[in-house]
C-alpha cells in the first residue's frame, strides 16, 4: 500500500494570504517524507477567474500566477524586498493576494533580464505565446470571453489580423510569469521527487468557454456560428443535487476530435505527464457516456445521455504517449461500461469511504481509498450529520477505542486499498464550517480553506504516521 494526503496548493501556510511554491511548500514536503507518506495530491493551479475555481480556468497548461513565491524573486535580485500580506489568515482572500502579487510581478518582470533559459522555456512550451497573447486580448477587451470580442481579436487564431508588436509588453509579463511559475514548479517536484514524494495532480474533464483553449481551437467544440456553446456539460440529479448540476462548460465534439487524431486530449495529457507524476482525471465516466444539456436549459434536468469513443482515444493516448499514469475518477452512478473502459486500461479507480457506509467497504484493492474528496464534507462534519443508526453501524465497521473520526482515517489507512489519500482537513478535524467545496454552489467560502502554520501541518502528519501504523 501506498499512502498520502490531499492538500490543495493554496491551502499551505505562507507569508502571503495563499500557498505557494517557497520555502514552506519544502517543508510540507518534509513532513510528508518523514511520517511514512508517498504522495502529495493537489488540485489544478490553472488561473481561474470564475469563483476562484480551478475548474474553470482560462488555461489547462499555464500555472497561476498567484502561487508564485516573492521571496526567491527578491533572492534572484529582481525585487528590493516584499512585506508580508495576510500570513495568518485561514481563508484565502483570492481579490486581495492577486492584486498585491500582481504589483510585485510588474515590478520583477521590469527588472528581468532574458536568459537563454527563458528562451528554451518559450520554445519548448509554444502554448505560453498562445496564453499571453489570450490573456492580453481579454485585457484589451475587460473580458474573457472571447466570443463577444470584436472580429480581429475573436478570429486572431486563424485570421491573425492583429498587430502584436503594440501589445509586446503585456504579452512579455505573461510569458514571463509562467517562465518563473513553472521554474518554481519544477524546482519544488524534484525536491519532492528526490525524497521519494510522488505529486499526483489533477485535471479537470472539460475546460472553460472563456479559456485559450478553446478560443483557439472552435472545431474541438460543439459552437454556434457566433462562437457560443450549443451543448453544455453537467450531471443529472445526484448526491450533491436533486436538479443536478449545471456546469455551463462547451461540449467536445468527439467527430472532430477523433478525425484529428484526438491531439487536443493527446496533447493536454502529455503536459500533464511532464508536470505531474500521476495525473487523476476528473469525472472519468464522460469517456464513456457524459450528460449533454441544451445550453438554453434552466437546470441540468433538461439534458440526455451521449456517447464518446473511449476505446478509440485511449488506444491513442497509449500509442501516442506510452505508459502514462492515470487515475480515473469513475464515483457516484455509472453504467457497467464505464468500469469496463477503466478495467481494460488497468486505470485505478476511486473510493470514498462516506458513499460506502450503506453498500460495505469491499473491492478496495485496485482503488484510490479516500476518507472523502475536495467535494465532500470533512469527515468531522459527515460524522455530526449521521443519525443514531448509521453511527451505530460505523463504530461496528471501524471498531476501534479512537474518537470516531480518527478510527476511520485509521481504518482507511490500514485497509485492503492499494492507495490511500488523507485530505488534510480531516487530518486537522476540523468541522464542515472549514470545508473545503460545495458542489454546485457559488458563495464566498469555495476554494478558501487555508492551513495558515506549518505547525498545523507537523501535527497533521503526526496523527497521519500514528494512524497508519
Amino acid at each position: 500500500m501506498e499512502t498520502g494526503v490531499l492538500f490543495p496548493l493554496s491551502s499551505f501556510p505562507s507569508n502571503y494570504g495563499i500557498g505557494d511554491l517557497g520555502e514552506n511548500a519544502y517543508k510540507v514536503i518534509d513532513l510528508l517524507e518523514k511520517n511514512g507518506a508517498d504522495y502529495l495530491q493537489i488540485l489544478p493551479f490553472h488561473p481561474s477567474t470564475q469563483a476562484n475555481s480551478p475548474y474553470r480556468a482560462v488555461s489547462t497548461y499555464a500555472g497561476d500566477e498567484i502561487y508564485i513565491n516573492l521571496d526567491y524573486l527578491v533572492a534572484d535580485g529582481l525585487l528590493d524586498s516584499v512585506p508580508e500580506f495576510y500570513p495568518d489568515a485561514i481563508k484565502v482572500p483570492y481579490d486581495k493576494v492577486r492584486k498585491f502579487k500582481r504589483t510585485y510581478l510588474l515590478k520583477a518582470y521590469e527588472n528581468f533580464k532574458f536568459t537563454e533559459d527563458y528562451y528554451n522555456f518559450l520554445k519548448k512550451c509554444p502554448w505560453v505565446l498562445d496564453y499571453a497573447i489570450f490573456c492580453t486580448f481579454a485585457t484589451v477587451n475587460n473580458s474573457y470571453d472571447w466570443a463577444s470580442w470584436p472580429d480581429e481579436f475573436k478570429k486572431y487564431p486563424q485570421e491573425h489580423q492583429v498587430n502584436l508588436t503594440k501589445y509586446s509588453k503585456e504579452i512579455g509579463y505573461y510569458q514571463f510569469v509562467q517562465y518563473i511559475f513553472f521554474n518554481q514548479w519544477f524546482k519544488l517536484k524534484k525536491y519532492a521527487n528526490d525524497k521519494g514524494i510522488k505529486i499526483i495532480g489533477d485535471m479537470p474533464f472539460y475546460v472553460d468557454h472563456g479559456s485559450v483553449e478553446v478560443w483557439l481551437d472552435n472545431k474541438s467544440f460543439l459552437l454556434d456560428g457566433i462562437g457560443y456553446p450549443t451543448s453544455v456539460a453537467g450531471v443529472p440529479p445526484d448526491y450533491f443535487s436533486p436538479t443536478g448540476q449545471y456546469w455551463g462548460n462547451p461540449i467536445y465534439d468527439w467527430q472532430y476530435l477523433e478525425k484529428n487524431d484526438f491531439r487536443f486530449w493527446i496533447e493536454r495529457i502529455g503536459w500533464a505527464s511532464e508536470i505531474f507524476d500521476i495525473t487523476r482525471i476528473d469525472h472519468f465516466r464522460a469517456f464513456d457516456s457524459y450528460w449533454d444539456i441544451p445550453a438554453s436549459a434552466k437546470t441540468a434536468m433538461e439534458g440526455k445521455w451521449q456517447y464518446a469513443p473511449g476505446y478509440a482515444l485511449f488506444d491513442k493516448i497509449y500509442e501516442t504517449l506510452g505508459d502514462v499514469e492515470l487515475v480515473a475518477e469513475d464515483l457516484g452512478y455509472l453504467r457497467p461500461e464505464v468500469i469496463e473502459l477503466k478495467d481494460h486500461y488497468h486505470l485505478k479507480g476511486m473510493k470514498v469511504f462516506q458513499f460506502m457506509l450503506n453498500d460495505g467497504y469491499d473491492n478496495l484493492e485496485n482503488s484510490f481509498f479516500y476518507s472523502g474528496t475536495h467535494d465532500n464534507e470533512t469527515i468531522k462534519g459527515w460524522i455530526s450529520g449521521l443519525n443514531e443508526e448509521d453511527i451505530y453501524k460505523l463504530k461496528a465497521i471501524v471498531d476501534d477505542d479512537l474518537p470516531l473520526n480518527e478510527a476511520i482515517l485509521k481504518f482507511c489507512l490500514q485497509s485492503d486499498a492499494s492507495d490511500v489519500i488523507i485530505p488534510i482537513w480531516d487530518l486537522l478535524e476540523v468541522d464542515n464550517d472549514q470545508r473545503f467545496n460545495t458542489p454546485g454552489v457559488v458563495n464566498d467560502t469555495n476554494w478558501t480553506y487555508r492551513v495558515a502554520n506549518i505547525d498545523d501541518v507537523t501535527k497533521a502528519m503526526e496523527l497521519f504516521k500514528n494512524l497508519s501504523k
